[in-house]
């Protein structure tokens, strides 16, 4: 074999190995920034009955679609979104579904209650397109991988009427789980369980606190005069 075949057979190995690795292309309605969470009403002028009660309804996960990883163990291929176990998909419900009722429950203006009927403004929450930066496996002969995001994600929060059951209005925002002085700075957190879960936890925390203040300034709207 002549050197310019073998150069054409690496380079179509190449090729093949990062198409197989790659990632779908992420949806752009999906990619907004809304860190104040502004909604989006459904029809213009059209709010929610005046209400004192605000349901949770439970989290919906939707992971971006990647290959599994091929190789030996740590082995990344310089992939940098990677797939998520079932058992760290779970955790990732039960902590933003617990962190999402933590916030609301501080309200000091609406109660949390855990069925609809009259009064009561359902939040549906979805996190969509996520997207782990986190590696499986640490690389053979590494001690750590540090990591200047752990993962990223856009948040879906329908307002729904409890009575007729008709989504009024919805919140999208995009944000990425990194570490206190990452963007733009050199913050940086640990690949391990502690480190990761710490960040995922600040996420959800600052969702939740933007997600009570934007209830509280609908009850405030809608509250009769």
């Amino acid at each position: 074999m002549n050197d310019k075949r073998r150069q054409l057979l690496a380079l179509g190995t190449m090729f093949a190995a990062l198409a197989a690795g790659a990632a779908e292309a992420p949806d752009p309605a999906l990619q907004i920034r809304n860190h104040s969470l502004e909604i989006q009403w459904a029809e213009q002028g059209v709010l929610p009955q005046p209400f004192d009660k605000v349901m949770l309804a439970p989290i919906e996960l939707a992971f971006r679609e990647v290959k599994p990883l091929a190789g030996p163990p740590g082995y990344t291929g310089g992939r940098t979104e990677f797939p998520v176990e079932e058992g760290e998909q779970a955790r990732l419900a039960e902590t933003f579904d617990r962190i999402l009722r933590e916030e609301l429950g501080k309200s000091q203006r609406v109660t949390l209650v855990e069925a609809p009927g009259p009064g009561v403004l359902v939040v549906k929450p979805a996190l969509r397109d996520i997207v782990s930066r986190v590696p499986p496996e640490e690389p053979a002969g590494r001690t750590y991988t540090y990591l200047d995001s752990v993962g990223e994600a856009t948040i879906v929060l329908e307002f729904v009427d409890a009575t007729t059951g008709r989504t009024l209005g919805t919140a999208i925002d995009r944000r990425e789980a990194d570490p206190i002085g990452a963007a733009g700075g050199f913050g940086a957190v640990r690949s391990t369980d502690v480190g990761v879960n710490q960040e995922v936890r600040r996420l959800a925390r600052r969702w939740g606190t933007s997600l009570r203040k934007r209830v509280e300034q609908i009850y405030f709207a809608v509250k009769p005069k």
